[in-house]
């Protein structure tokens, strides 16, 4: 084959096996289109009969329970064409009716009544045709609207002598609900495609509709005894008196004509359900008469005619094959698939109802609803077909003459329907089956992986404490036994907390020092006196230009109530007993203790609103928070600052600060800042300087602390050792937790993190040796757990994550460990993307979950998935890279237990246990020429 004619088709080498898979549909479909547009091409040269002929007319018309005004319409139309006589045969109970027709009768000489006692139209039509006077009698459905110029249409092919019968075409009055439209549509393409065609090539039609056919009445007279008579399979027919009268004619040699300029109009029934119910009865009908014509031999003596009821019966199998494979690939998530057939179905039909959108254009509006009913209408006819002998609900005849209905009786053909509904699906699943299973290469051993765990966290699974410690001085404690009791040397202390010791002799109990286990040189200002004599005190002014407290003094601890002291009412105010209230910003300057005790205060707002919002921020400095509510607050409205659009008060610990909270609530703060300013004003937020690691030593302590209605809950940007441990955070406009750029050695335990509107938690851009554990994470809008830009060695072990819209997302990130999680019930649950290399996924359980339960793809490769538990889940493992070993997992309960797609190549599936999988035990459709390893574990399906 030429290069280029390859360089063409080489992107379609992925989707080989799906293109082997739609031929049995592409023969089908080729089948059906040759089919349609065959009759297009014979139906082109079909045209009307013209020309003038006279012979008279009788209208015969059987009524029973028809709508008055509809009846009165009807006799209208029909007058109007001159008949010379019309004959009503009426049901004796349908007294409206009879009260019509005889105020007709007053008025049009022409008209007769009769009023009978036998039921069913059979009889009725036979009675009408035996008092007829003329020479062709026009049978009309009492609820037909005729056109000027019907009768005059209609007499033209009566010139030749051949001619038995005459039908017209025939549309919906007015259609306004969606079974009328849906009834007008079928009814335009039985006009437009079967009818031309079958008039060009054949001298018979299918049906003359009851609605509007004339006939001629010495043809019938002797077939009436056949059309009151008939049975099938030993059983009186009631309904189908006009395909049987068509039948009857064309078998006798006679030439039956379309006429499509005599049109008639039907109100078509209003509502779906009776569509259904009709069309099941029409099915029924069809069947009959088409298998009767068949096996009597007769339809063959006209080859179109024959072929044409061939077509017929095969057609309602087809078109179920259509909606069938589409199934297929939505279960198994072959979406470009399924898609292929969405557009197709949409193209070809529209293709085939054009000539009706021509007519009535707005009804491409109902082009999905058409197609559904196209196919339900396919499944309805192979329904009819297990019930032929079936006279079910009719217009014609009242539902008490008709034998009652046994509950059971269409137990065993909607069995049947079923089966052939399943027998159809399960061979084209086979099929399926037989081809995606490319690319596997089976062994009876593989090279054991390195499968010890790695190094991550702090040190491996086993380890649990963060490599910096907020430690609370006792009494009578001194550095030197602070150290000792963390093995480091007292230098280390010294270094860490240097802006607060400016004599490092005096220490007071109680306070918060940094223990840096880890970081011994981290943050070190060598330029500060540890050794001062006379200790700095407090001061406290006032910036007015923008409008701050400043707290300094190095070493010097302070409260609320020395902060009002020294300032005033105008700027912080005790409004109740522990209710305190800033209304301006507060700075914490360096090495300055600012404590907010339980026993002072019990809520501090932060004045924000429309105009204003203020702040508190320390810069080197330590906040303590311990049982302190902490929220913004509008004077104005009384509540809390809700709109954050316009800015809102926030807290923030920058440089080598300490910001410490415990049993605390901090809500409503934070907002997202204009892209000039630095990152500081989420909501409650620990960062250094943009570019600044390894500068600074920023920390803190959170425990058993609520945040809530925070821009983000809380934000981390290059801090060393935090703790959030028992921590509540939700309702959050994006994350629950977020460390961010170069923060490290973070332990994230016990805490609950849901209902945020992005990730619960993520940790994004260099984010390394951080431990995530027993946190319970769900209902968040996106991820539950996200490691994102080059966040590796983090451990992730033993969280509970569900009900999220991902469990967790690995991008571009490696080395990481994800270990004894729970991952249920989210829409995904682990996807890895982005070249995310070398990550273990190992001793999890991740079932439930909507789409898939692991999903790589974008290079994610290299990937250890092993001793997992998958079950439940759409598509349990789904990988598109390659270098992956899959070993020792039980994947059980799934749609497709694995499935291997594109270009997934040299992965090892090593001794996996994988049963009861609904539809694949392992899936292939990688690119050609790539190759994945099984070795014969327990594959059950």
């Amino acid at each position: 084959m030429p290069p280029e004619i390859n360089a063409l088709l080489k992107p379609l080498e992925q989707y080989s096996d799906l293109i082997y898979f739609y031929f049995p549909l592409g023969i089908v479909g080729l089948w059906r289109w040759s089919v349609w547009i065959l009759k297009k091409v014979v139906g082109v040269s079909y045209r009307a009969k013209k020309g003038f002929h006279w012979e008279s007319v009788s209208v015969v018309t059987p009524v029973y329970n028809e709508n008055p005004e509809v009846f009165q319409k009807a006799l209208k139309s029909w007058e109007d064409n001159n008949p010379q006589e019309i004959i009503a045969i009426i049901d004796s109970s349908d007294a409206k009716c009879i009260e019509v027709f005889k105020e007709f009768a007053l008025k049009s000489s022409s008209s007769k009544l009769i009023i009978t006692d036998e039921p069913g139209k059979r009889p009725a039509l036979a009675l009408g045709i035996k008092e007829a006077k003329s020479e062709i009698v026009a049978l009309v459905d009492s609820d037909t609207i005729w056109n000027l110029g019907v009768k005059r249409h209609a007499l033209s092919p009566f010139s030749n002598p051949k001619v038995a019968g005459v039908g017209t075409r025939q549309n919906v009055d007015n259609p306004k609900t969606l079974a009328q439209k849906i009834f007008d549509i079928q009814l335009d393409q039985r006009y437009f495609d079967e009818m031309p065609f079958l008039s060009v090539s054949s001298d018979v039609l299918t049906c003359l509709s009851g609605r509007t056919a004339f006939y001629r009445r010495k043809v019938l007279l002797p077939l009436l005894d056949d059309l009151v008579n008939e049975t099938f399979w030993g059983k009186k027919v009631i309904s189908g008196e006009d395909k049987r009268l068509t039948y009857l004619i064309g078998e006798r040699g006679f030439k039956l004509v379309f006429q499509s300029n005599a049109r008639v109009y039907t109100p078509g029934v209003e509502g779906l359900r009776t569509l259904i119910k009709q069309r099941l009865r029409w099915s029924r009908n069809s069947w009959r008469a088409d298998l009767r014509a068949l096996f009597s031999g007769w339809a063959f003596k006209h080859p179109a005619f024959a072929f044409f009821l061939i077509d017929r019966a095969v057609q309602p199998f087809t078109v179920l094959l259509s909606p069938i494979y589409f199934t297929i690939l939505l279960i198994s998530r072959s979406f470009e698939g399924a898609l292929v057939i969405l557009v197709w179905w949409y193209f070809s039909r529209l293709i085939k109802i054009s000539p009706h959108l021509l007519r009535r254009p707005r009804d491409i509006l109902i082009l999905p609803f058409y197609i559904i009913f196209n196919f339900a209408f396919g499944l309805l006819r192979i329904y009819a077909l297990f019930t032929l002998n079936t006279q079910g609900w009719i217009t014609r005849w009242d539902i008490k003459r008709l034998p009652k209905f046994a509950f059971f009786k269409p137990a065993p053909a909607l069995v049947a329907t079923t089966m052939t509904l399943l027998l159809l699906f399960s061979t084209l699943a086979v099929y399926k089956q037989s081809l995606f299973v490319s690319g596997l290469i089976g062994l009876e051993e593989l090279s054991e992986p390195d499968i010890n765990l790695p190094a991550v966290g702090f040190g491996g699974t086993e380890a649990s404490s963060p490599p910096m410690a907020v430690y609370t001085v006792l009494p009578d404690e001194s550095l030197s036994s602070i150290a000792g009791r963390f093995n480091i040397p007292e230098e280390n202390i010294i270094k860490a907390n240097i802006a607060s010791l400016p004599n490092k002799s005096l220490i007071r109990s109680g306070q918060r020092l940094k223990v840096p286990i880890l970081y011994p040189d981290v943050g070190i200002k060598s330029n500060y006196h540890t050794d001062m004599k006379n200790l700095p005190k407090s001061k406290i002014t006032i910036d007015t230009k923008s409008d701050t407290i400043v707290v300094s003094g190095r070493g010097t601890h302070i409260t609320l109530a020395d902060i009002a002291f020294s300032t005033g009412d105008n700027y912080l105010i005790q409004e109740a007993p522990k209710i305190w209230y800033l209304k301006a910003n507060l700075l914490i300057q360096n090495g300055v203790n600012l404590n907010l005790d339980k026993g002072e205060v019990e809520w501090l707002k932060l004045e924000s609103n429309s105009n204003k919002f203020v702040w508190l921020k320390t810069h080197n400095g330590v906040i303590n928070i311990d049982g302190v509510k902490v929220t913004s607050w509008d004077e104005t409205k009384a509540d809390f600052d809700m709109d954050y659009s316009d800015g809102r008060s926030f807290v923030a610990a920058k440089y080598s600060s300490m910001l410490n909270i415990y049993n605390s609530e901090l809500s409503y703060l934070g907002y997202k800042p204009p892209p000039v300013k630095e990152a500081s004003t989420f909501g409650v937020s620990w960062k250094i300087p943009r570019g600044s690691f390894n500068k600074y030593l920023l920390t803190g302590e959170v425990k058993n602390s609520k945040f809530h209605h925070n821009y983000f809950g809380a934000y981390v940007y290059g801090a060393r050792g935090m703790v959030f441990e028992g921590n509540e955070l939700f309702e959050n406009v994006k994350y629950g937790l977020d460390p961010h750029d170069d923060s490290s050695g973070l332990l994230v335990v016990d805490n609950k993190i849901h209902h945020n509107g992005s990730h619960g938690i993520i940790l994004s851009k260099r984010c390394i040796n951080n431990v995530i554990r027993d946190n319970l994470i769900y209902n968040n809008l996106k991820a539950g757990i996200m490691l994102h830009e080059s966040s590796g060695q983090n451990l992730v072990e033993g969280n509970e994550i569900y009900g999220n819209f991902e469990g967790l997302v690995v991008y571009n990130s490696g080395q990481n460990l994800v270990y004894d999680n729970l991952i249920t019930g989210n829409t995904n649950g682990v996807r890895i993307n982005m070249a995310s290399l070398g990550n273990t996924i190992t001793g999890n359980r991740i079932e439930n979950n909507q789409n898939f339960g692991l999903y790589l793809y974008n290079g994610a490769g290299s990937t250890k998935i092993y001793q997992n538990n998958f079950s439940k889940n759409g598509v349990a493992l789904y990988i598109k890279t390659k270098d992956n070993y899959i070993g020792r997992n039980t994947i059980s309960a799934n749609r497709t237990g694995i499935y291997l797609k594109g270009e997934a190549s040299n992965n090892q599936l090593d001794e996996n246990i994988i049963f009861e999988n609904s539809f694949y035990a392992i899936l292939s459709k990688t690119a050609k020429g790539n190759k994945n390893f099984l070795t014969y574990g327990k594959v059950f399906r």
